[in-house]
């Protein structure tokens, strides 16, 4: 089995673990519940006092204040400390309302994080390790609860808690782990390398104050659950917290969103052992309650918070414009989430029974048709809210449009099929929370086309599995008949379920029935040919930058958008699409144009990467969640002012006076001149590399294609005799904003110093043509910061320009184009965040040097 079948292999089983669990999750509660009737459960919630309520809200909140402590102590850890302690606090805050309502919780986190701390000044890598830091110290404090719990209370446990031989294990697992983590802070100081950069152990100090954050951490969250048990449930609380962690861990584990049902059925079956049937009542209850409380309210607090800012910054219009880009991509995620939440509850509302005395009463004010045509209404709602919970996280506008359609008329069916009062009011608080955030949703886009990421679809599948699940339940007692089917009454619940099972299960068929059918796959890709490569060079012509020549070379794909006025060349692999710079074309389209092309690549299983791009377009990138890293800064100079006088033009004056008394001339050919002399440019090209004992490149670089070349003008050096003995295509604007040139050749028995010849006369010619500025192309790791504080990327990139010959002549080449004093600009990687950078730059690499071996040899 190679190794890119055994990754395949691997994502697959990622993508459906998740699933897997949830399923036996599902089971494991079916079967520790199945002793009450739905009724009693609900009867029990309604018998939880307002003051417990209050209380386990009061204790969530001091709670997430305590979690703000993982990103305090990360900063710290990371150098970070001048960060305002009321910023940090409100990144930390939002970060953890979204993620812990999602599966992948540190990822989730590190996103939502990279989108505040980029902003002030911490770069991707230390996000990274951030994260990853948190992440520890949230295991750290699990572990050392779970070892002192398992060793001091061992009578309790086994009165209480199922399986104690099962939580000694526990215990063991616990110590070992902690002994490992705890011998490497004491003993080992070296950075640990890790995928092409190093990580720090953090001190031991540091190591104490993570185990205190964490377990105070853990400790509220459990007095949350524990506050609504406190005096019903005969569990100590030492036993309590071992059953809270191992429940916990395995919820986060389990990467099932929220760990929803997940950390339920592992804490209900590891309390087990409780048989006392008021007890596992007010147990199931609360549980039910904790996920209220502890999850949902936050993330309709986070999305509240979201709405005062939108407030308040329509009032302030000069607002912070960083945040305003940060928000942007935060939006569409935490609104998704709510949408989900939306889904949800109509889902689950309408599988479980109506309050009967609610519906006597609605008999005497609306027909049973109405009834019934609500109750199938709420649940298709429902279904149709979580497909258009996808389509908020990709901004699209209809989709916003028609969130708030759904959402008002799930606010009425609720009303109407039940008088559901609580859930209208939770709709209707997302709905309000919805209204003032369309700037954030301005892609035009068909939502029948528009894609499902594989967790997203698992996500969708376990919240349908979910309310099938509990309705089934619920009716378990009613039995079944094919009359039930077309039984229509103000009592029949049952009825209704089934009819709106039918309901869901007919659309969903039929929406992936039609994704199938009238959506083709993605199609086999193909390298352009010429009509293809005409059309694209009418575009790039017309731009302000030259980069997009690159695309006439034919070596990478062409994406289009669907008014064919913008395009993004790109080259594929087995696990990422990567595009060669900016988009090409028209501005207006080129963020719809960024998201087809990340969902495109999605549906072929890859990640989309971007090499070389811009400063001008990096919100866009940000937004769909990239990270960016410096690769080095384009030389650019300003042909306005540009002369050969001065000391540090004296190389290109002195090679032009050389070369003119040798009687050398210059001369721009264009169209069948170039065809012309295509034999000798061949033959110039020849010998250069045979001289230079190189290979040609690739992808961001040009290479001899005759067709390519007959598609630009070239400009040559002639001896006295009319020979070529030197050549470099030429890439020109319409509007004359860039000159630029890619293929440079000349003939090795020239002269020394023609190419100096070559530049200024070539300098001289578009100064006189009247264009604004002339292009060097990128001096490769320049512009990174030699700062003691500067992040890892930047110290490698330093290291490995600074030591130059035994790599690549980085510091040669960037000399070279700094003797012409040009203005510098950035040029960054947008990629995926995480360990896989140096994978990604290894791939582009060998995509430039035409394999692997191209690598390792000229």
């Amino acid at each position: 089995m190679t190794s890119e079948t055994l990754s395949r292999l691997t994502q697959k089983i990622t993508h459906l673990l998740p699933l897997a669990l949830f399923a036996c999750a599902l089971y494991i509660v079916h079967n520790e519940i199945k002793v009450h009737d739905l009724s009693d459960i609900l009867a029990s919630l309604h018998e939880m006092p307002m003051r417990t309520l209050f209380a386990a809200f009061l204790l969530t909140v001091i709670n997430y204040l305590i979690l703000a402590g993982y990103d305090w102590l990360a900063l710290r850890f990371a150098g970070y400390t001048k960060i305002p302690l009321s910023k940090m606090t409100a990144a930390a805050l939002l970060g953890y309302a979204i993620s812990n309502n999602t599966g992948h919780a540190w990822v989730a986190g590190g996103s939502i994080r990279y989108r505040f701390y980029s902003k002030w000044g911490v770069p991707g890598w230390d996000i990274v390790k951030i994260s990853l830091f948190q992440t520890i110290t949230y295991l750290l404090g699990a572990l050392s609860l779970g070892l002192v719990g398992s060793l001091l209370l061992p009578h309790y446990l086994a009165n209480a808690v199922q399986e104690p031989p099962a939580i000694h294990w526990v215990s063991l697992i616990c110590a070992a782990s902690l002994l490992v983590y705890w011998a490497a802070v004491l003993l080992w100081r070296k950075p640990l390398p890790v995928k092409g950069f190093e990580l720090y152990l953090p001190s031991p100090r540091i190591a104490v104050w993570q185990t205190l954050v964490s377990s105070i951490d853990i400790v509220l969250s459990s007095l949350v659950l524990w506050v609504l048990l406190l005096g019903k449930v005969d569990v100590d609380f030492g036993a309590f917290v071992v059953v809270f962690v191992v429940a916990q861990v395995v919820g986060v584990i389990s990467q099932v969103p929220g760990g929803i049902g997940v950390f339920e059925s592992a804490f209900l079956w590891l309390m087990s052992d409780i048989d006392v049937t008021d007890q596992h009542l007010t147990l199931i209850g609360a549980l039910l309650l904790y996920r209220v409380v502890y999850y949902f309210l936050p993330l309709l607090l986070a999305g509240a918070g979201l709405l005062s800012y939108e407030i308040y910054s329509r009032r302030e219009l000069l607002a912070d414009s960083a945040l305003s880009r940060t928000l942007s991509a935060i939006v569409p995620q935490l609104y998704s989430l709510l949408l989900l939440l939306a889904g949800g509850v109509l889902l689950i509302s309408g599988s479980i029974p109506a309050n009967s005395e609610v519906l006597d009463w609605l008999s005497e004010l609306l027909p049973l048709p109405v009834i019934e045509l609500s109750h199938l209404t709420g649940s298709l709602t429902g279904l149709l809210l979580l497909f258009l919970a996808r389509g908020i996280r990709l901004k699209i506008d209809a989709a916003w449009y028609g969130s708030l359609f759904l959402l008002g008329l799930g606010i009425i069916v609720s009303l109407l099929k039940g008088f559901d009062w609580r859930e209208a009011l939770v709709l209707l608080t997302i709905l309000m929370l919805m209204l003032p955030t369309r700037s954030y949703f301005q892609r035009r886009s068909s939502l029948l086309h528009m894609s499902f990421s594989k967790p997203w679809l698992v996500t969708v599948i376990m919240m349908l599995a979910g309310s099938v699940w509990l309705g089934f339940f619920a009716y378990r007692d009613v039995e079944y008949a094919h009359e039930l089917w077309w039984q229509f009454s103000y009592q029949g619940d049952a009825p209704r379920f089934l009819r709106a099972l039918l309901l869901i299960a007919v659309v969903t068929v039929c929406f992936g029935l039609s994704r199938l059918l009238s959506v083709a796959p993605p199609r086999l890709l193909n390298k352009p040919a010429a009509a293809e490569l005409d059309e694209a060079q009418r575009l790039l012509v017309q731009c302000s930058h030259t980069q997009g020549f690159l695309a006439l070379l034919g070596d990478k794909y062409l994406f289009w958008n669907t008014e064919r006025n913008a395009f993004i060349m790109f080259d594929v692999t087995a696990q990422f699409w990567i595009a060669m710079g900016d988009p090409i074309g028209e501005q207006s389209a080129f963020e719809n144009l960024l998201w087809r092309f990340q969902e495109q690549a999605d549906r072929y299983g890859a990640k989309a990467v971007f090499y070389q791009v811009g400063p001008e377009l990096l919100p866009y990138y940000l937004d769909q969640g990239l990270s960016l890293f410096k690769l080095g800064e384009e030389a650019r100079v300003d042909l306005s002012i540009f002369s050969l006088q001065g000391k540090q033009r004296d190389a290109q004056r002195s090679a032009r006076n050389k070369f003119n008394k040798m009687n050398y001339r210059f001369e721009i050919l264009s169209g069948p001149a170039v065809a012309a002399v295509m034999p000798r440019l061949r033959q110039i090209s020849d010998a250069w590399l045979s001289n230079k004992n190189t290979r040609e490149k690739g992808f961001s670089l040009g290479f001899f294609n005759e067709d390519y070349l007959r598609r630009t003008d070239v400009a040559v050096i002639k001896d006295e005799s009319g020979q070529i003995r030197a050549f470099a295509n030429l890439w020109q604007t319409a509007k004359r904003q860039e000159l630029s040139i890619d293929l440079m050749r000349y003939d090795p028995d020239s002269p020394k110093g023609i190419m100096d010849f070559l530049f200024a006369e070539l300098m001289l010619w578009g100064k006189e043509e009247n264009y604004q500025g002339f292009s060097l192309g990128m001096a490769p790791l320049a512009g990174l910061k030699r700062r003691p504080l500067a992040p890892l990327w930047h110290k490698i990139g330093t290291t490995v320009f600074d030591m130059g010959d035994q790599f690549y002549n980085f510091e040669g080449l960037y000399d070279y184009k700094a003797k012409f004093a040009p203005h510098w600009q950035p040029r960054y990687l947008a990629a995926p965040a995480g360990l896989s950078v140096p994978f990604i730059l290894m791939v582009i690499t060998r995509l430039i040097s035409g394999g692997w071996q191209g690598i390792f040899s000229k």
